[in-house]
C-alpha cells in the first residue's frame, strides 16, 4: 500500500453502507486495509454489497439495523464485537426520515 492513510488492522462500522456515499466510503476504507461492518435496514442489499466488497480479500460483516431502535443498535455492535473483537472507526452515514419513526432511541 503506497498511501500514508493506512487502516490495516482497524475495523470500521459504516451505517448506510450498502449503497451511495456509504458504499463509496466502504470501498475506500477497504482499499486502505480496514475490515468492515456495513449496516442498513435491508439485509438483501447489505448481502449484495458485502459480497462485492469482500472480493478484495478483506472481511466484511453485513448487519441489518434500524438506527432509531436501541436494541437493534446494540445487536449490531454485539455482532461486530463478536466477529472482530473491537470497532475502531464509526461513520454514521445512515439517512433518517422522521416520518419513519424516531430519529434516535431517546426520541
Amino acid at each position: 500500500m503506497s498511501s500514508s492513510f493506512d487502516l490495516s488492522g482497524k475495523v470500521a462500522l459504516i451505517t448506510g453502507g450498502s449503497r451511495g456515499i456509504g458504499y463509496a466510503m466502504a470501498e475506500k476504507f477497504l482499499e486502505q486495509g480496514a475490515d468492515l461492518i456495513i449496516a442498513s435496514r435491508t439485509q438483501k442489499d447489505l448481502d449484495e454489497a458485502a459480497e462485492t466488497l469482500s472480493k478484495n480479500g478483506r472481511n466484511v460483516l453485513a448487519v441489518s439495523v434500524h438506527t432509531g431502535d436501541e436494541i437493534s443498535i446494540q445487536s449490531m455492535v454485539k455482532r461486530g464485537l463478536e466477529k472482530f473483537g473491537g470497532i475502531d472507526i464509526v461513520v454514521n452515514n445512515a439517512a433518517t426520515n422522521p416520518h419513519s419513526g424516531p430519529l434516535s432511541p431517546s426520541d
